[in-house]
């Protein structure tokens, strides 16, 4: 069975950004923050479609930013804050010259040290984008700066590192108007629903198993997610497992047939219509757009 690929902090420094100055240090640690108007000049965008092995926040102060998160093209202004879950399938579509910001990854043991469930489900069940006043904007890039000037001490302190991120989320999640709601019992199921679908979405097709695993019926789960992201959770698992094809399908050693057999449909044209419905080309017509964007 084919692993889908997954990019750790030290593998998206190193595919993405291998122009980067050496002045630049390496980092190493489980929280990791980088300076949008430093480095995005050295980052080749679009990056290739890829699954991180972390969660990152993109928090653009001036200027703007495009980034693919799963089927959706997602735009990053100003005063904005963009999360990506660990899971996703995402690309950086485009940065504007001008842009500046911070880009904070973080390992998913680290995010459940700082914030309670409640408050996970709060920040990935909302909207990816989240926007922010300016004078919150102003109070998160001065806690960013101090971030960024400890980890890159050569022995930086963790518990201060983790103490900064913290407060930082805490203040995202207080400045926010969405974030402010309270969680219903719907929408924790979702967020729990859709983590486990990133975990098992290769062997498990079935709502039946995800209900199994959430000890609710098939009919209360699908109430559940149809009524907090307008899918069902048959349509969401497909959508998972479509999109996670599109990295398999970036190995050109395996055919078509062989991709969909791995990702458990046993029939190659049913997976060639539902990759069609969700991502708008077949997967020939993608293997060939991403080949001719190799030989750019």
């Amino acid at each position: 069975m084919t692993k889908i690929k997954r990019i750790t902090p030290t593998d998206f420094r190193g595919q993405f950004m291998s122009e980067m100055s050496t002045d630049f240090a390496i980092l190493r640690t489980p929280v990791q923050i980088h300076d949008i108007g430093k480095t995005s000049g050295f980052i080749k965008v679009p990056t290739p479609l890829h699954r991180p092995e972390f969660n990152f926040i993109v928090h653009i102060t001036r200027g703007s930013a495009k980034q693919q998160v799963d089927a959706n093209l997602v735009s990053i202004k100003e005063n904005e804050i963009l999360f990506v879950r660990q899971g996703n399938v995402t690309s950086l579509k485009e940065v504007s010259p001008d842009a500046a910001g911070y880009m904070i990854l973080f390992e998913d043991q680290t995010l459940s040290q700082l914030l309670s469930k409640q408050e996970l489900i709060k920040l990935f069940s909302a909207n990816t984008i989240i926007h922010l006043s300016e004078e919150s904007s102003v109070w998160l890039t001065s806690l960013f700066e101090l971030l960024s000037i400890e980890i890159y001490y050569p022995n930086p302190n963790l518990g201060v590192c983790y103490s900064l991120l913290q407060a930082g989320l805490q203040k995202i999640l207080t400045s926010s108007k969405e974030l402010n709601k309270s969680i219903n019992r719907g929408a924790e199921i979702t967020f729990n629903f859709k983590e486990l679908v990133y975990r098992y979405y290769l062997k498990h097709k079935s709502v039946l198993f995800y209900a199994g695993e959430l000890s609710v019926s098939e009919n209360y789960l699908h109430r559940c997610v149809k009524e907090t992201i307008g899918e069902s959770p048959k349509e969401w698992i497909n959508k998972v497992s479509v999109l996670q094809s599109q990295l398999l399908l970036q190995d050109l050693t395996k055919s078509i047939s062989e991709i969909a057999f791995e990702l458990n449909y046993g029939d190659p044209s049913y997976f060639g219509r539902l990759f069609k419905k969700i991502t708008g080309v077949t997967p020939s017509e993608y293997r060939i757009a991403f080949m001719q964007d190799l030989s750019e």
